[in-house]
C-alpha cells in the first residue's frame, strides 16, 4: 500500500530539517497514483519557497535519456551497440589508440571503457559544443583496461551524446526534448538556462549542513549535457519516464518511446560492480540492484549530482513503484537513504539491505594499502595510523571549488578487501574497494565514489 500523501508530507518535512537540506521535491508513484511532496526554500539568500513544480537540476539521472535515446536509434537502424564508436565517428581519438579504435556504445553506457571519466572542460555554447568536447577526449588515457572492470565515465556519455547527434542530425538538447520530453508530455524538462527560467527554479548550496552557501557555479559545462551537467526537471517529470520504463518503453497516453525488447536490454547487466558498492551491477546505464539477495536484479535507476544539487531515481517494476527525490545541498545522502528504505517497504514489500559490518579487529598492512590513488578528478592519499586506514582526497584544481577542499576519511574494515567511511558533514558511510595486486602485491585500484582510482 503506498505512503499517503500527508505522510510522504510528513516525513519529507523531517528529513529535510534533520539532514540539513535546503529544500527538497519528491513524487512517488505507486500502483495508479502519484504522489507529491515539497519543502524547504528554492535558495537560502531569496527563501523562494519550493513546490512540486519547481525544477531541480537532475545530474546523471540525465544519462538514461542519454541511453533511451540511443536505443531508439539502435531500433532504427543508426546506431548499433556492438560495433566501433568510429563506425559512427571516425575521428574518435583517446590517448590509447587500441581503446579508440575498439570501443564501443556498450562499453560507453555500461560504464566499462576505462576511459578516465571525469573531465568537464568548457567547449563552449555553440550548437557544436559536443562535438568539441569529444575531439577534446584525445587527451584522456586510461584508469583501467577496455572491459577490465566498473568506473563510472562521465565523458563516455559526452561520446554518446555526440553519436545521437551524427545519427539523429539534431544537436542532443533538440533530440532528447523532441524524442522523450515531448511525447513523455513533459515540457518543463529543461536542458538551457533560458529554458529553465520560464518556471520556478532552484539553485545548489556548497558546504556542510548548517553552514551552507549558494554555489558561485550555477551549471557545469553545457558541453556536458548528455551525461547530465544542465538538465533540471520537476520530480514528477522524471517519474514520468520512469513510468514509461515499467510500462516496456510505453508513455501513460499510449505512445511508444521504446520496445519493450530495448527496456529489456537496458536493464540487462553488462558488468558487475564491486561487492558490497552502493551499485550491483550496470546495464545500458541502468544502476541495477538486488535488494532481496535472490540472485536477480529487481531495481533499477541512477542518482545525479551536479554543483550542490543531488538527485535519486529508483523504481521497481514488479510492484509498479517509481521514486524520484530531488535536493539542491546538504546531507542528500541520509535523507534519499531514508525515504527509500521507507517508501519502498511500504508500497512495494522491498528495501535495500543494510551495509555490512565492520571487522573491529582487523589489523591493515601497511605495504598493500598505503600509497596515492588518482583519476582526474582527485588524488586519494591512503596512510596508515595505529593500524587503521586513513584516506584523504585531495581535490584536483578544476573540481577544487565544487568539493570544498581536501577531506581526511578515517576507514574500517569488512575484510582485507572492502572498507567503510564516513566523509565529514555526512552521516552515512561510503564504501572503499582495494582491487587487483601488482607485483608486490599492493592494491592497483581504490574504488571509490562509483571510480577507480589508479596507484600512481
Amino acid at each position: 500500500m503506498p505512503l499517503s500523501p500527508a505522510r510522504l508530507q510528513d516525513l519529507l518535512d523531517t528529513l529535510t530539517r534533520q539532514c540539513g537540506v535546503p529544500g527538497a521535491s519528491l513524487a512517488v508513484w505507486a500502483g495508479d497514483t502519484l504522489a507529491e511532496a515539497a519543502t524547504g526554500v528554492c535558495n537560502l539568500e531569496t527563501q523562494v519557497p519550493v513546490t512540486p513544480q519547481t525544477l531541480f537540476q537532475i545530474g546523471s539521472i540525465t544519462k538514461l535519456y542519454t541511453s533511451t535515446l540511443c536505443l531508439q536509434l539502435v531500433e532504427e537502424g543508426k546506431l548499433a551497440l556492438d560495433v566501433p564508436v568510429r563506425a559512427t565517428l571516425p575521428d574518435f581519438r583517446v590517448k590509447d589508440e587500441a581503446v579508440a579504435a575498439e570501443v564501443t556504445l556498450r562499453d560507453l553506457l555500461a560504464h566499462r571503457s576505462g576511459i578516465e571519466g571525469d573531465y568537464f572542460k568548457d567547449a563552449g555554447r555553440g550548437e557544436d559544443r559536443v562535438e568539441k568536447f569529444v575531439g577534446l577526449m584525445a587527451a584522456l588515457g586510461q584508469v583501467h583496461g577496455r572491459g577490465e572492470m566498473f568506473s563510472y565515465c562521465n565523458t563516455g556519455f559526452v561520446a554518446a551524446g555526440r553519436m545521437i547527434e551524427v545519427a539523429d542530425g539534431r544537436i542532443w538538447d533538440k533530440a532528447v526534448r523532441a524524442r522523450i520530453a515531448k511525447p513523455l508530455a513533459t515540457p518543463a524538462f529543461s536542458t538551457l538556462p533560458e529554458q529553465a527560467m520560464r518556471y520556478r527554479t532552484a539553485i545548489g548550496h556548497l558546504g556542510q549542513p548548517g553552514k551552507l552557501f549558494v554555489t558561485p557555479i550555477v551549471y557545469l559545462a553545457q558541453s556536458n549535457a548528455p551525461v547530465g551537467s544542465t538538465p533540471m526537471a520537476m520530480a514528477r517529470d522524471v517519474v514520468a519516464f520512469a513510468r514509461m520504463l515499467m510500462a516496456g518503453g510505453a508513455a501513460a497516453d499510449g505512445t511508444r518511446l521504446l520496445s519493450p525488447e530495448s527496456v529489456a536490454a537496458m536493464q540487462t547487466a553488462n558488468i558487475v560492480c564491486p561487492r558490497r558498492m552502493n551499485i550491483d551491477a550496470i546495464g545500458l546505464a541502468a544502476f541495477m540492484w538486488d535488494w532481496d539477495g535472490d540472485g536477480k536484479y529487481e531495481v533499477f535507476g541512477h542518482d545525479g549530482s551536479t554543483i550542490g544539487q543531488a538527485a535519486w531515481l529508483r523504481y521497481h517494476p514488479a510492484s509498479r513503484t517509481a521514486f524520484c527525490l530531488l535536493t539542491n545541498g546538504g546531507n542528500g545522502k541520509a535523507m534519499a537513504d531514508s525515504l527509500i528504505r521507507e517508501v519502498f517497504t511500504e508500497a512495494a514489500g522491498i528495501a535495500p539491505p543494510e551495509l555490512p559490518p565492520v571487522d573491529e579487529a582487523f589489523i591493515a598492512d601497511p605495504a598493500r594499502y598505503e600509497g596515492r590513488y588518482a583519476n582526474t578528478m582527485e588524488t586519494i592519499e591512503v596512510t596508515v595510523e595505529e593500524g587503521r586506514l586513513v584516506a584523504t582526497s585531495h581535490p584536483a584544481p578544476d573540481y577544487a571549488v565544487i568539493a570544498g577542499g581536501a577531506k581526511r576519511v578515517p576507514l574500517q574494515a569488512v575484510d582485507a578487501e572492502l572498507f567503510l567511511g564516513t566523509a565529514p558533514g555526512m552521516t552515512l558511510p561510503q564504501t572503499y574497494h582495494f582491487l587487483g595486486s601488482d607485483t608486490a602485491d599492493r592494491a592497483r585500484w581504490l574504488h571509490q565514489g562509483a571510480r577507480a582510482h589508479k596507484r600512481v
